[in-house]
């Protein structure tokens, strides 16, 4: 993570927020970021002769090469997701992109997120009612006046709906790694300068998920000002060649958790899946945000909360690769999950259920071995990203 470069004599933002508790309330910031203009997009001239920036505030004004640019397994970075993404935005979040030209041809691409990050309505625990002793109540109410004070605006290139690299691209045989996160790094503080002189000042810059392996990548964002900061891996299961069924990969797995599986089969014979197409998840559409509030309402953390219109807006625009399974109990629907097609990947997307009736019906574990079943017998892909 790195402060854009718009004021150097700036210190860092979570320094910044602690000192301000400490010190008398000033008007917040509450100038949102600019909205898009129907005007041509011009180019900036970056500092390596012959590069030239494009910056878009809306993936509908974004020009057909953006599609041609992305790999089969960067659909999620594609115009349709970002379109479905700008029709339900996630609260607080708004959305912008980059495009780099270099002697005219397009090299690269950057999708951001412009987020309000905000403390207490972030954490979750924080906006309970606190419980216990006067000291621990004391204290729950110090932590909530102290977190109202950390907001911070970032731009975040990549998307915090998923797991993994889906930030940027570059053209390998045009542009070396070294100068590729050069040109992102540059572009990302014209972003910034761009946004502050609309109005919308970003506190610091986030570029997520670089991998272990992207090394030549991560020195030059550090040599450039960045922190990195590690987070917990994803959870990716490769398919063997030689799982063609679903029966192949149960009987790959060692005995015990054959045994498990099996008898979360059993406990789930109660239920019935049904793939849910748009008029059903509209239908539902109630149920199903219900459904995902029961389980990221759990989570102490949480980087953003989808609204109630995403789910329908992604099937709408991604009617092939987005698909959504409902769980029915006597049919009451009781849990849902979702898969995204991303080229060899099949993503496991967001998922909802009712917790009271996972013990007795092994939802969530259901809910996994289908997807996996799914990867193999239907999607026919390389892997699994959980």
């Amino acid at each position: 993570m790195k402060p854009p470069s718009v004021d150097y004599s700036e210190k860092c933002p979570l320094y910044q927020s602690i000192q301000s508790f400490f010190s008398p309330s000033v008007a917040e910031d509450v100038m949102p970021p600019p909205k898009a203009s129907r005007a041509s997009v011009p180019l900036q001239a970056l500092s390596v002769p012959g590069v030239e920036l494009a910056i878009y505030h809306t993936a509908s004004h974004l020009p057909d090469l953006w599609d041609e640019l992305l790999p089969e397994s960067q659909q999620i970075m594609s115009r349709a997701y970002l379109r479905a993404q700008e029709q339900a935005p996630a609260e607080g979040m708004e959305y912008t992109y980059l495009l780099f030209y270099k002697d005219k041809q397009a090299v690269g691409l950057a999708a951001c997120q412009l987020m309000e990050f905000r403390t207490l309505r972030q954490i979750q625990s924080l906006q309970q009612t606190p419980e216990g002793n006067l000291r621990s109540r004391l204290w729950h109410l110090i932590k909530r006046a102290f977190a109202s004070r950390l907001n911070f605006k970032l731009i975040i290139c990549g998307a915090t709906q998923f797991t993994g690299q889906h930030a940027f691209v570059f053209n390998s045989a045009r542009l070396s790694p070294d100068g590729a996160m050069a040109l992102l790094d540059e572009g990302l503080q014209c972003l910034a300068r761009s946004l502050q002189a609309e109005g919308w000042r970003a506190d610091g810059i986030l570029i997520k998920d670089l991998e272990k392996e992207s090394g030549r990548a991560l020195h030059t964002l550090e040599e450039q000002g960045y922190a990195a900061f590690p987070f917990q891996p994803n959870m990716v299961l490769p398919l063997r060649p030689d799982w063609n069924t679903f029966d192949d990969y149960l009987e790959a797995m060692v005995s015990k958790y054959r045994v498990r599986a099996r008898r979360a089969f059993k406990k789930g014979k109660g239920l019935v899946a049904r793939e849910m197409d748009e008029e059903s998840m509209r239908h539902h559409q109630d149920e199903i945000y219900n459904l995902y509030n029961e389980i990221a309402g759990r989570a102490d953390f949480n980087m953003l909360s989808l609204p109630k219109g995403y789910f329908l807006a992604l099937k709408q625009a991604m009617p092939r690769q987005f698909r959504v399974f409902g769980y029915y109990l006597e049919e009451t629907l009781v849990g849902f999950c979702s898969t995204l097609s991303n080229g060899p990947e099949l993503e496991a997307h967001f998922m909802g259920f009712k917790p009271q009736l996972n013990l007795n019906h092994q939802l969530y574990l259901n809910m996994l071995y289908d997807m996996i079943r799914i990867a193999l017998e239907e999607e026919q892909v390389d892997k699994v990203v959980f």
